[in-house]
């Protein structure tokens, strides 16, 4: 079960009158989550994540993520410094996202 669903599932069930030990019992989650969705809800009427502050990443997005994947799949002796002129980013970027994603 995701956690769209079990935050829906703790809206429902809080509407119903049910205790917030019960829905974690029940939905095997800590406690904590249940009172956080709840006030969540409360405050905003939506259960959504909320938009997050600071800088957006601007280089390791999902689509050069993809493309570097790609690349070390079809040739996986491929220089990360060539990569890194051909997608024209920091050879340390490129090194990144090989070893970690």
């Amino acid at each position: 079960m995701d956690k769209e669903a079990k935050r829906s599932l703790i809206t429902l069930s809080h509407n119903e009158g049910k205790l917030a030990s019960v829905m974690s019992k029940i939905l095997s989650i800590n406690r904590w989550i249940v009172y956080h969705t709840i006030k969540r809800y409360k405050e905003t009427g939506s259960t959504q994540d909320r938009f997050r502050k600071g800088r957006p990443r601007s280089v390791r997005t999902p689509a050069i993520r993809k493309l570097v994947r790609e690349r070390v799949r079809k040739n996986p002796v491929r220089s990360i410094q060539v990569m890194a002129k051909d997608f024209n980013i920091s050879t340390r970027s490129i090194g990144r996202i090989v070893k970690e994603d």
